[in-house]
């Protein structure tokens, strides 16, 4: 498939202030490279790598928060030297004309005492762990005007580290999700019970955000239907549209679905039979719908094509293949992505030394020189 039968990816759209040239999207993808919290010129190099003219990147998920971090060496957003570190990153993409939005990640529950303030148990919305884990502690009122205040900040942050907006994690049972789901919120308080209750924390996070950046410059995700890390709802379809009801009034720049079934986490029917068209009607212009979750170019091309989403996010397909636009473009394989040993943490091994399709050529017509009697003009080097 090339862009001559691809029309609809490549296609320009304006997705909040931005004027993008495709609707090809690198989804955030947590890579774990990032020593004391701090993005520096490796990621810089990843992130450049993968930038397209007009195309729009979003970051693996960065901390907002003191209590956010669950897992080693992922950047954060919260000071100065945080930002100091995105700007090396969002400078690269943008010297390729492209743009990149910064993912802001509470893990909540999910997270693990020894990244805690004073390694404290990992806080969420009630004491209820996820199978296996620790048991977190249910945040009080007092911290959760502070962790929203951190959101706030963060916002702040971000915006003077040269990121194009922000994306509100609020999806797969991290702190958002379990506020907002019953089976992790089991509160009494005004956060709790009711689904209005549930949803406070979420758009005060919203809101919050709003203080530093304008809704063009503001995007969320939220993952119905999902059910992973223990998080679920009684009646998820009265929840999650009364949540998006609600986002549109606000004119967002997108909001971001993860397919319910998908790939890695679980399978399931064709991307045409998603439970989350019974919630396409709710988004509306200028609000532009991102999904994500196993997409290829050609059920990509088809979702864009029959109008259930705007844009697609592609993840793992980027790891192995900075060019992925050019790639689909013009139609080329991909570099497999199958092996997530290297996914985690580590260096530029496996993260920045993928190759593109045309640095793929130019070794394969090195080494079909260096091959005695193949005919070709040897190197004497």
């Amino acid at each position: 498939m090339t862009i001559d039968v691809a029309p609809h990816l490549f296609s320009p759209i304006k997705v909040g202030d931005l004027e993008l040239k495709h609707r090809i999207v690198m989804g955030p993808l947590t890579r774990s490279r990032s020593p004391k919290e701090v993005a520096n010129t490796l990621n810089a190099e990843y992130y450049g790598q993968r930038a397209t003219d007009g195309g729009l990147l979003i970051s693996e998920g960065t901390s907002p928060s003191l209590t956010a971090a669950g897992y080693p060496n992922v950047p954060g957003i919260l000071t100065e030297e945080q930002s100091k570190g995105w700007k090396l990153s969002t400078a690269a993409v943008h010297a390729k004309g492209g743009y990149i939005y910064a993912q802001l990640w509470h893990t909540g529950r999910a997270g693990k005492s020894e990244f805690q303030p004073d390694k404290k148990a990992p806080v969420s919305a009630s004491a209820i762990p996820i199978d296996g884990k620790e048991t977190p502690r249910a945040l009080d009122l007092d911290e959760i005007k502070y962790v929203v205040n951190e959101f706030q900040t963060s916002a702040k942050w971000a915006r003077e580290a040269g990121f194009d907006g922000i994306e509100i994690h609020a999806a797969h049972g991290y702190l958002i999700d379990q506020f907002l789901q019953t089976s992790s919120n089991k509160r009494d308080d005004h956060y709790g019970g009711s689904i209005e209750n549930r949803a406070r924390f979420l758009f005060e996070v919203v809101d919050a955000v709003l203080k530093e950046l304008p809704a063009s410059k503001v995007a969320i995700r939220l993952s119905p239907w999902l059910g992973i890390q223990n998080v679920s709802d009684e009646d998820p379809e009265t929840l999650f549209k009364y949540v998006l009801v609600k986002l549109n009034a606000y004119k967002l720049a997108y909001i971001h679905l993860t397919e319910p079934v998908w790939g890695g986490w679980q399978q399931g029917p064709p991307h045409s039979q998603s439970k989350l068209q019974i919630l396409r009607p709710l988004i509306t212009s200028p609000t532009k719908l991102l999904l994500t979750g196993g997409y290829t170019l050609e059920t990509g091309e088809e979702a864009v094509a029959a109008g259930r989403a705007d844009i697609i996010g592609y993840g793992r397909p980027f790891i192995t293949n900075p060019d992925l636009v050019e790639r689909f473009r013009l139609g080329k394989p991909l570099t497999d992505y199958s092996d997530p040993s290297k996914y985690y943490g580590g260096g530029r091994e496996g993260y920045a030394d993928y190759l593109t399709w045309e640095e793929e050529e130019q070794r394969k017509e090195k080494k079909e020189k260096l091959i005695p009697g193949s005919g070709a003009t040897h190197s004497k080097y």
